[in-house]
Formats: structure tokens, sequence, C-alpha cells
């Protein structure tokens, strides 16, 4: 690579995907303030009802912002065709896995998603431990997953994909279970 910032190198639309999470945090983070968490605990909805209320409007937001990412690299030069289209498809699943994380932890996870992603630097370069657990994770798949759609290399994208959808199934689970045991405990 000649650069950090070459364009098909794809950092954009994951760091927009990793402040859905800022956001996201953020935003049950306040609503946990507010009377607004406490009126909703004494409805019959259910800890995963609480978690896919949150995430559902946060999902069109997240395709959205994908959207305008790649309407401003197409304008800065990245050739618009079938790659990119499906670029966008495949960075769903990743979306839907920071809304996750947002969910879970709030901001604290979100700087260090984009050292462990190979967005700012080529994890190559680094390399040993840091490495090593940047690939366990999820977000070098997810820019991995993108990149490969946007080269129309179709045979490379679903095994980091499963990576990113795996994660956002379970990260998930994690959040409906720990939003399950704070909403009990909040209300005892």
């Amino acid at each position: 690579m000649n650069g950090i910032l070459i364009i098909n190198r794809l950092p954009c639309p994951v760091k927009v995907s990793a402040t859905l999470a800022v956001f996201s945090g953020m935003l049950i983070a306040k609503d946990k303030t507010s009377s607004f968490m406490l009126r909703l605990f004494t409805s019959p909805l259910t800890s995963s009802h609480f978690i896919f209320g949150y995430t559902l409007p946060l999902f069109p937001m997240a395709v959205l912002q994908i959207a305008v990412c790649f309407t401003v690299a197409f304008i800065l030069g990245l050739a618009f065709n079938i790659n990119a289209l499906l670029t966008i498809v495949v960075l769903i699943p990743a979306a839907v896995l920071f809304i996750a994380i947002g969910l879970l932890c709030g901001a604290l996870l979100t700087n260090l998603t984009a050292w462990l992603s190979d967005i700012w630097f080529d994890l190559d370069l680094v390399g040993g431990a840091f490495k090593s657990i940047a690939e366990a994770l999820p977000f070098v798949h997810a820019v991995e997953a993108g990149r490969a759609a946007l080269a129309g290399d179709y045979s490379a994208i679903f095994p980091d994909l499963w990576w990113v959808i795996c994660y956002a199934a379970v990260i998930m689970a994690i959040a409906i279970l720990v939003f399950t045991n704070k909403m009990n405990s909040d209300t005892t």
C-alpha cells in the first residue's frame, strides 16, 4: 500500500459503523438516567423487545450512513459498479455488530475497534500477538469482507462475513441477557 487512506482500503463505512456503537451506547445510557426506562419497565416487554426496539431504528440509520459514505467515495473517485453495491450489502452485518456492541458496552470499546480493524494501519506491520488478537475479533473481518466485495473477490467475502455475522448474533444475545439482568436488578 502506498498510503494509509487509499479509497479502496475502505476505512469510512466501518468507522461510520463504529460511530453507531457510540451512538447506541449513549442512547441507552441516556434513557437509563431518565424516567423513560422506568416507564418501559412497567410494560409487558421482554429484554429482547427492548434491545430490538433500540436496534430497529438504528438499522436504517446505519444503511443510510454507509450509503452516504459511499456516495462521497464515488465523488472522490471510487468506481461505481456492482462490487461497490455488494460492499454496501456486505457491510450491513458489521453495522448490526456495532449496534450490538454499543448496546452492550456503550462507548467503551469503539476506539479499540478501529485499532483492531486494519483501517488505520496494516496489521502486518505490527504482527505478533496484536495481529493474532485482531484476527480473532470481528473488526478486521468486517473490513476484509467489505474490501473483498469492493474488489469483486466473491469467494473471499463469506469466510470473513461469517465471523461478523456470528459475532453480531452472539453479542446481541449477550446484550439481551445483560439487559435482562439489569432490568431485574433495577426493579427489585
